[in-house]
């Protein structure tokens, strides 16, 4: 039987996670995070790329992360396009009421078939995902996205890999740290608007 991550609820008693998203700011050990719960959520009759991707492809590794990104390309561009779509801007650029109050996302669409468009690309996405259940997304930008995802989803289980902003923004071609500070910030207060039980991994590379 395949394995399922249990979190204890409000009231106490522990429930299964089926459905677990990986966010946060790029360059902070999202990859291995998600690569080690796709190995956890592992049984005989699978792959571990079944568990973060299902049938959909994956996102090409390159220069910058050689050992693979453990995203699903459909993923990372419908969460790019939305970004793009509702706030006319690109992944890296916060509105300020968006960073206070990500859900603010759902009531910001610019033409009102953005969110029909979406929805039909996401339940395609998690239907796919759902066959192959239990499974993990990552996209570090469900920093911003998981406001319009969340009513798709059910009880998911959010995680949220961190690591010293100075060593992200050293490892980063971006050199931020306000970005850091931004979707860390994000993160955390989407996972919480959403009531989504959270998990904080920390990274630190050892020399």
């Amino acid at each position: 039987m395949a394995s399922t991550l249990r979190c204890r609820g409000p009231e106490g008693r522990q429930r299964a996670r089926s459905q677990i998203i990986v966010m946060g700011m790029s360059r902070s050990g999202s990859s291995l995070t998600t690569s080690i719960i796709a190995a956890m959520l592992r049984n005989g009759s699978r792959s571990d790329e079944t568990a973060w991707r299902g049938l959909g492809r994956a996102l090409p590794s390159d220069s910058a992360n050689p050992g693979g990104y453990y995203e699903r390309e459909d993923v990372v561009r419908l969460n790019y396009a939305t970004i793009s779509s509702v706030t006319g801007a690109g992944w890296t650029s916060f509105r300020p009421d968006h960073l206070l109050r990500p859900a603010a996302l759902n009531a910001s669409w610019r033409a009102p078939s953005g969110r029909a468009k979406f929805e039909a690309s996401a339940r395609a996405i998690l239907g796919d995902m759902d066959h192959h259940a239990p499974w993990v997304l990552k996209d570090v930008r469900f920093a911003r996205t998981l406001p319009v995802w969340r009513p798709l989803l059910r009880r998911p289980l959010c995680v949220i890999p961190y690591r010293h902003p100075g060593e992200v923004a050293s490892s980063s071609r971006l050199r931020s740290v306000r970005l850091w500070e931004e979707y860390v910030m994000s993160a955390l207060t989407a996972a919480r608007e959403a009531r989504c039980p959270t998990m904080l991994v920390s990274f630190r590379r050892r020399d």
